[in-house]
């Protein structure tokens, strides 16, 4: 096994959980300090975790801050401010804001999801930081997306009176009957405790219910003593509870697992699968209750990491409308091609970023994840049920994953480490937030001939190297359910050439580097974070972020961390391929080959690498943001941005939607609705005191689009320049006891200097 996932030592889950989820950890450090790195070494996948505030970045405290893509009808505050130039470019075009909050603190990872009895219900999901730290911020809309309704979710009851103070990793789904799901981890920031819940609304998403652990009202605990919040609580003891783990000591040691990375899908049980409840402690298979058995099985999947050295893969059901939940199952089994590393048969023990998909036909799952059970690249991975969960086929193989070779402050850029990064994260050439190269899985809508086709979406580094990354998205398909893979066929259809050498300045089998051996070439700009979803007709629809619009940019926020020019404002794009026959050949690149069941560990080597020769382009691609965003305003010293965003496609046609100018509902009548961590209204913080993280503002934005034929032009325009750098507004400052003639005096004078120093309304 290679040395990058040896196993987890205890204090290095410490050391990782210490870092992500306690204000005052490292990762929240004044720019200018070097920090631990959130990995001793090379260690093995991390838990995600969701990145948190300490109290010293708040800097000057800002009280007003840019508000762009927001409603022209929504209310508004005693704003004293006046809009900078951004603001205003933010405001134009079709884009809408789903957070609705003027609290300037950031939201990002994005899941979105489209009622199947209302298509004009859309409800999406996102870490949102309001309160002050990570949160399970919530979005509904009932006319497709143009006023939305949002706020955190109700945080889980664990014994009377004790509530988690954080949350993240959002996932949503509907159900047939438009019940709508939301799972999410819950944490304390003080000791080990953690879980996974759902969160349940009949409303749209508008209202939610409040997912219980629970507890005995005698010693001991028992199924039929348990109660749920207290003595007289009327929830159903357990519900929303998927797992939990209650610290045992107090502390935050890594003395209990941890839940990380989870997302949920639905679907109808399959073929002779009857529906079965559990009780809340022993998960004990129990009759349901047929008042509350819902239309659809709904499927959470997730990992678990634990101090023995392992990060494993687990599923758990419901048929109660998430009121009760099987005992969690691992599912990431054995394979040939997983390396032993120690484990007998040989077991493929290290995984991460899982997702379901449920056929609607057949009842069948899907769930992918990342393997890093391998000699050196990680691998990606299939596994499938037909009865519903109880039992799993698989893994199959799908495609290596190359993502050793990212850009790292451990083979290079020592500049991410200085802003507070991790110093095995991987990032991307002029930029230091964090990326990975999780991937998507859908499964064909349509049953019959197209019953087992599935459809994945990944992100890597093939054609880049540790000094100049130049990540693409690449499809694959599957005709057998996962048993057999075609690809890849890259999505991005940019400029993108293959370096002479991917490895160069790599250690052996290893993360480690030295970039300054690379040669310094451009071979493309950087696509990532793609979804995938499809209609009931057929219609592929891809999203990811792409800075190929950035063609010569040399300004910037952290001009240190520049390579390059260009390659640095990022805009949200969108790539669609119809389906029509069963072996999806119309998707296909002539350079996609049969990838069997490998037989042993692969080793691709350094090339060269599949889809590197590519030539011709199935998708077609289109930018859905109206403008462009500079990721390095995203969240503090730019280190964070999330670790997904979403696209979700109607299930029938949006006759809704009339009032969308850029509404083009294609020939099939159906809408996709595009979910993005967006960064408009962030601005530079190089003069706040500790790199202020109100002025570095991330949002939620939403766009719809045909399914089919939807997306319009390139977007970029003279004026994108203005989002390189553009500075926080003082007069956003706490202005204290002053009255409101010297604020409105104080505009004046902010204004001018903003024009003198060629930033803001000034700006050309």
């Amino acid at each position: 096994m290679k040395p990058r996932f040896k196993a987890w030592r205890t204090a290095t889950v410490v050391l990782v959980i210490a870092a992500l989820f306690i204000p005052g950890a490292q990762a929240m450090q004044p720019a200018g300090n070097i920090v631990a790195p959130f990995d001793d070494e090379e260690s093995g996948f991390a838990p995600s975790g969701v990145y948190d505030f300490r109290a010293a970045t708040f800097g000057t405290g800002l009280t007003e801050c840019p508000q762009a893509g927001l409603p022209k009808d929504q209310p508004k505050p005693l704003d004293l401010r006046e809009k900078d130039r951004v603001e205003q470019l933010g405001d134009n075009g079709n884009d809408r804001r789903a957070n609705q909050d003027y609290s300037c603190l950031p939201q990002d990872e994005t899941s979105i999801a489209v009622n199947p009895r209302e298509p004009r219900n859309l409800v999406g999901g996102a870490n949102d930081y309001r309160p002050g730290y990570g949160a399970s911020g919530f979005y509904a809309s009932t006319d497709n997306g143009t006023h939305w309704y949002d706020g955190v979710l109700p945080v889980p009851t664990l014994r009377s009176g004790e509530v988690f103070d954080g949350g993240g990793d959002p996932a949503v789904v509907f159900d047939r009957a438009g019940v709508v799901y939301y799972a999410g981890l819950g944490f304390n920031r003080t000791n080990d405790t953690n879980g996974v819940f759902v969160n349940r609304s009949t409303n749209g998403g508008f209202t939610w219910s409040r997912p219980c652990v629970p507890f005995g009202s005698a010693t001991p605990a028992t199924d039929q003593n348990a109660v749920c919040g207290g003595l007289g609580d009327p929830r159903q003891p357990g519900d929303g509870v998927v797992n939990f783990y209650q610290d045992d000591d107090g502390l935050l040691n890594g003395s209990v697992p941890t839940n990380d990375k989870e997302y949920i899908a639905a679907g109808p049980r399959p073929s002779g699968t009857a529906p079965t409840c559990f009780t809340p402690i022993t998960r004990t298979p129990t009759a349901c209750n047929p008042a509350v058995v819902g239309i659809d099985r709904l499927y959470v999947t997730w990992s678990i990491f634990s101090a023995a050295g392992s990060a494993q893969i687990y599923v758990s059901y419901s048929d109660d409308q998430a009121r009760s939940w099987s005992s969690p199952k691992r599912i990431n089994g054995s394979a040939a091609f997983c390396s032993p590393g120690g484990r007998a048969n040989n077991e493929c023990a290290d995984n991460q970023g899982s997702t379901p998909t449920v056929s609607p036909v057949t009842g069948a799952l899907y769930v992918s994840f990342i393997n890093g059970d391998t000699e050196d690249e990680d691998q990606y991975v299939v596994v499938r049920s037909y009865d519903g969960g109880t039992t799993f086929q698989g893994p199959f193989f799908a495609t290596p994953i190359f993502d050793v070779n990212y850009p790292r402050p451990v083979n290079g850029r020592a500049d991410c480490a200085v802003r507070g990064q991790g110093s095995t994260r991987a990032v991307l050439t002029n930029s230091c937030f964090r990326v990975n190269s999780y991937g998507r899985l859908v499964v064909d809508r349509r049953g019959g001939a197209f019953a087992d086709d599935l459809y994945l979406v990944i992100d890597d580094n093939r054609n880049g190297t540790i000094a100049s990354s130049n990540v693409d998205v690449f499809f694959f398909k599957s005709n057998d359910g996962g048993t057999t893979w075609i690809g890849p066929t890259r999505v991005n259809d940019d400029p993108s050439t293959a370096p002479a050498d991917r490895d160069c300045g790599r250690n052996t089998n290893s993360i480690r580097g030295d970039a300054s051996k690379c040669p310094k070439n451009v071979y493309g700009n950087d696509q990532w974070f793609p979804w995938i979803d499809i209609g009931e007709q057929g219609d592929l629809n891809v999203v990811f972020h792409d800075r190929r619009l950035d063609l010569n940019s040399a300004g910037s926020e952290w001009p240190a961390s520049r390579s390059r020019p260009g390659n640095y404002l990022a805009w949200f794009w969108g790539a669609q391929c119809r389906v029509t026959t069963p072996d999806s050949r119309e998707c296909t690149a002539p350079t996609a080959t049969v990838i069997s069941q490998p037989g042993g560990p692969v080793n691709p080597g350094a090339g060269p690498v599949p889809g590197s020769s590519q030539s011709s382009f199935p998708f077609r691609n289109f930018t859905i943001s109206d403008v462009p965003s500079n990721l390095d305003y995203s969240f503090r010293a730019g280190l964070f941005m999330g670790d997904y965003n979403n696209v979700a496609v109607s299930s029938r046609s949006d006759r809704g939607n009339a009032d969308r100018s850029n509404a083009d509902r294609g020939d099939a009548g159906s809408q996709a609705y595009a979910m993005w961590t967006d960064a408009r209204n962030g601005r530079s913080s190089k003069d706040q005191a500790g790199r202020n993280p109100a002025c570095e503002q991330s949002d939620v934005f939403v766009d719809s689009y045909g399914a089919r034929n939807g997306g319009g032009a390139d977007k970029a325009k003279g004026t994108d320049s203005l989002f390189l750098v553009t500075p926080c507004p003082s007069q956003a400052a706490d202005k204290g006891n002053r009255g409101h003639g010297d604020d409105h005096g104080s505009h004046g004078d902010d204004h001018g200097s903003h024009g003198d120093n060629g930033h803001g309304r000034g700006g050309k």
